[in-house]
């Protein structure tokens, strides 16, 4: 099945403004991600961003990575990827934020498994939650496959008095819809109460510390290092961990 990649990113983040170009293990946090998605299946990635000024170095950034650009409008995210949908007409879509450097390859690529096994009716698919939907993974580490068509149908369901909606991109799918759900790995250890997403100085300074964890690890690299991995290594550095374990997480409202 025709599916692309799509990462969203914009420099002019309200909790941590400029934190996409941010340097991890001695590389912009974009940059970074991109290398940990590029062995997907997917083998057409774009970059979401907006056509604020500030963010023609983030265009100038997507091309020198070799992701296709799209700019587009600040708070409506969801009008970017209709808008490269229109333009390649896939049938799924895989999403990731550039909020979230840990994300890998391999993660998408089980989406896909599990898309194989599922079927193509499906609108969304997500990692497994726990019988009382509970995540199961560290936040931040969580990439979307969803349906194209089922996405540009939410531009004209979602409330004009919801435009959070529209700034989470498939929030409004997830919540009107039954999400599949991707099985985690039988030796995948589950760490729920981790926070492996970049929103604020203390989320950066965990994420530091750990891709130099990473890197210096006989072995590994920041690029190419597996989920299970990544955990042993912070097990073992409980004090990485505690870096950002008491920062709270944005309301889905408040965009």
């Amino acid at each position: 099945m025709a599916t692309i990649g799509i990462i969203q990113a914009r420099l002019g983040s309200t909790r941590l403004p400029s934190k996409i170009l941010a340097p991890l293990a001695g590389r912009p946090m974009l940059e970074l991600i991109a290398h940990r998605l590029r062995p997907s299946r997917v083998r057409e990635w774009w970059l979401a961003t907006t056509s604020d000024p500030a963010d023609d170095i983030t265009e100038a950034w997507g091309h020198s990575l070799g992701l296709r650009v799209f700019r587009g409008d600040d708070e409506n995210v969801l009008s970017r990827f209709t808008a490269i949908i229109r333009e390649r007409d896939p049938e799924w879509i895989v999403r990731v934020t550039c909020d979230n450097p840990f994300v890998s390859g391999e993660a998408v690529d089980l989406l896909l498994d599990a898309r194989a096994e599922l079927g193509g009716d499906h609108p969304l698919i997500e990692f497994a939650h726990d019988p009382k939907g509970s995540r199961r993974l560290p936040l931040g580490f969580a990439p979307q496959l969803a349906r194209a068509d089922a996405v540009l149908a939410t531009e004209s369901e979602i409330p004009e008095d919801q435009p959070h909606h529209r700034a989470h991109v498939l929030s409004w799918l997830a919540a009107s819809c039954s999400a599949k759900c991707c099985p985690v790995p039988q030796h995948w250890p589950e760490r729920p109460g981790w926070r492996w997403t970049v929103d604020t100085f203390l989320d950066l300074a965990m994420a530091r510390s750990a891709f130099e964890l990473f890197e210096s690890a006989a072995g590994t690299s920041a690029i190419a290092i597996r989920y299970p991995e990544m955990v042993a290594l912070l097990d073992q550095a409980p004090e990485i961990v505690a870096e950002n374990i008491d920062v709270e997480q944005k309301q889905l409202v408040e965009g």
